[in-house]
């Protein structure tokens, strides 16, 4: 049994708002594995920016503020090199990247990266490709994609195909306003009954006036009734509501973002069975299977005409939508912590093969 200690600053939560609170990926991937950890006899502790001392599911969190561990045998540091020194001399020391790994690079991180010298975890090709050969690596990378939960896992193909609904469900300052567009311009006119839903919605009560309030920002100013009609804004959804209104989609649109290291949100999507169509933006492409799940379409013309022929064709949203159950199930949660644990203390600690016996049901986390 190995101690494990993991440090997140990226929002105010603990373990407990898995169930209870709307996560971005970080968040919920930190609770996943902690969880998955704990379930393979480790000792774990997540640092994070919560408000007490609390535990769940066997983890520990500690609030970040608070006194810091001296030592452990493992240091996960989530992102920010800054928190390198958190766990002042632990046995092995890592940085688990899960967005873009150019900060690390920057000329106020270098210095400390180097100093630390953490082993890095990556979880898509596109932050191995773009990786700088300035700071230091495992050669070769430790990559391993983000695993999925197991309520998007195994599920059966739908008996029909749902109605002309497309979703988007990522945060709305990921191209939102520009995808808004091209459904206006180029979708809507060739597929007038459409409704395009629109989840990630996280700041705004459930009766605003989303086209008042993000007119000319996060949507596109002046559009007329029947456009705005068709685009549906949704508040706050549960875990199992977006999960429901996933599977009643035909299509998932989303044009990438910069930003993205893996993109969670799509490869749900394709657990569950929903075509894709995204352009080939950063980590994005690695998500969908392109001409086989969905498609991957830089040009504006050409996404508008798969999303047309995915929200028209019975047939090409069978095919993807068998091929999404069959080919994109991701690896769990389990493996992801299986394989974690075999990068970074296989050398160390024996690996405990014992825990691959115990049903996922039986700690009582699915």
């Amino acid at each position: 049994m190995a101690d494990i200690v993991i440090a997140d600053t990226t929002r105010r939560y603990d373990g407990r708002h898995l169930e209870t609170h709307p996560l971005g990926g970080t968040e919920s991937s930190v609770i996943r594995l902690a969880r998955e950890l704990v379930r393979r006899r480790h000792a774990v502790t997540v640092y994070s920016n919560c408000d007490a001392p609390v535990e769940d599911h066997g983890v520990q969190w500690r609030p970040i503020t608070g006194a810091r561990p001296e030592t452990c045998d493992l240091y996960v540091a989530c992102q920010h090199p800054r928190l390198l020194r958190f766990v002042r001399r632990p046995r092995r020391r890592a940085i688990w990247v899960l967005w873009q790994p150019n900060h690390l690079k920057h000329y106020k991180q270098i210095g400390r990266v180097w100093w630390y010298r953490p082993v890095p975890v990556l979880q898509s090709l596109h932050q191995v490709h773009i990786y700088s050969p300035f700071l230091p690596r495992r050669d070769p990378h430790i990559l391993i994609p983000l695993g999925l939960p197991e309520d998007v896992r195994g599920q059966a193909p739908l008996a029909a195909p749902p109605p002309r609904r497309a979703i988007f469900a990522s945060n709305p300052q990921r191209n939102l306003k520009r995808l808004v567009e091209i459904w206006a311009e180029k979708v809507l006119p060739r597929v007038p009954d459409a409704v395009l839903d629109v989840y990630g919605v996280h700041e705004m009560p459930a009766d605003a006036d989303f086209w008042a309030a993000w007119g000319g920002s996060l949507l596109p100013a002046g559009q007329p009734d029947h456009v705005r009609a068709s685009v549906r804004m949704h508040p706050t959804a549960t875990r199992t509501g977006l999960i429901e209104a996933m599977r009643g989609s035909r299509v998932m649109l989303y044009l990438g973002h910069k930003v993205e290291a893996f993109c969670l949100a799509v490869a749900e999507a394709q657990a569950l069975g929903v075509p894709a169509v995204v352009a080939p933006v950063a980590a994005v492409p690695e998500r969908v299977l392109d001409g086989i799940t969905g498609f991957h379409e830089a040009d504006p013309d050409r996404f508008a005409e798969r999303a047309v022929a995915l929200l028209t064709d019975d047939a090409l949203w069978r095919r993807q939508h068998e091929a999404a159950l069959r080919h994109q199930q991701g690896i769990s949660w389990s493996e992801y912590a299986g394989r974690f644990e075999a990068a970074l203390l296989a050398d160390r600690f024996p690996i405990n093969r014992s825990v691959l016996a115990v049903p996922p049901e039986a700690d009582g986390d699915q």
